[in-house]
């Protein structure tokens, strides 16, 4: 009789994980400000502000430890998925070896790909499986594309882990909030500077990176305030940079979809 206890397991093991890492992150973000240092701009028309990192070091090897784990258990959690339902049409299954969950992006490569799986299993196993390809988001009533799958995050980063999984770094919050203001030699000066005009740098935040930039149309007399920001931890995926916290928890919450999906036909 298959054991879905061993999938479970793993599931909670990758909450567990994603649970202590995101508590890491955010503190190591919350404790670790990024001071950013206010620069006049040429005639002063303006300000750049420029982080100030020089001896600030984020644990990303770690980090990246971690994520490999979590993402392990999740990978192994599907494929023994499928082990488990291979073993209610035969047990022991015939091909064990060729036994994997499947992640096709592509209609044309399904069938070639899950030949020697789908051969062991239920047909309305084989038929579930089908219906939760990444394949299937192409068609006009299913929400999303194929790239953008989950599963196919899921599979990129787990066959990225084979050779070097992605190292988390720094990057700005999505919204970027201070305590300061400029001064302008008069209230006209100031006025004629509403809306601001503000250009954000993003990407990887490092020492002496220009982040922001106000630029003005008038002098800047005075900058009076606080410039500093809290870092949300991100990692570059196939579809761009991503923050590691959103990314896990939607592979961690998909997953478990997809295994209880699963579970319902054959318990």
């Amino acid at each position: 009789m298959p054991n879905f206890d061993n999938i479970f397991l793993k599931l909670n093991r990758a909450d567990e994980k994603f649970l202590a890492l995101s508590k890491d992150m955010a503190a190591f973000c919350k404790e670790n400000p990024i001071m950013l240092d206010a620069q006049l701009r040429d005639d002063r028309l303006g300000i750049n502000l420029v982080c100030q990192m020089e001896k600030m070091i984020a644990p990303s090897q770690e980090w990246s430890l971690e994520l490999g784990e979590i993402v392990y258990s999740l990978r192994s959690a599907l494929d023994n998925l499928i082990y488990a339902c291979a073993q209610t049409f035969a047990d022991p299954p015939s091909q064990p070896r060729e036994l994997q969950f499947p992640i096709i992006q592509e209609s044309r490569n399904y069938s070639k790909a899950v030949n020697k799986i789908v051969s062991q299993l239920p047909n309305e196993i084989s038929n579930l499986l089908e219906r939760v390809q990444p394949y299937q988001r192409t068609r006009p009533d299913v929400e999303g594309s194929p790239e953008h799958d989950p599963l196919v995050l899921l599979n990129w980063i787990s066959n990225h882990d084979k050779h070097r999984m992605p190292v988390p770094f720094l990057v700005p919050p999505k919204q970027i909030e201070f305590s300061q203001s400029c001064e302008f030699a008069s209230d006209a000066d100031a006025a004629a500077n509403i809306p601001p005009d503000v250009v954000v740098h993003v990407g990887p935040l490092f020492h002496d990176m220009l982040l922001l930039e106000y630029r003005t149309k008038h002098p800047v007399k005075k900058v009076v305030g606080q410039f500093k920001i809290a870092a949300h931890v991100a990692i570059e995926t196939h579809v761009g940079t991503q923050e590691v916290s959103e990314v896990i928890g939607q592979l961690i919450w998909y997953t478990r979809l997809i295994v209880d999906e699963f579970f319902k036909k054959i318990k």
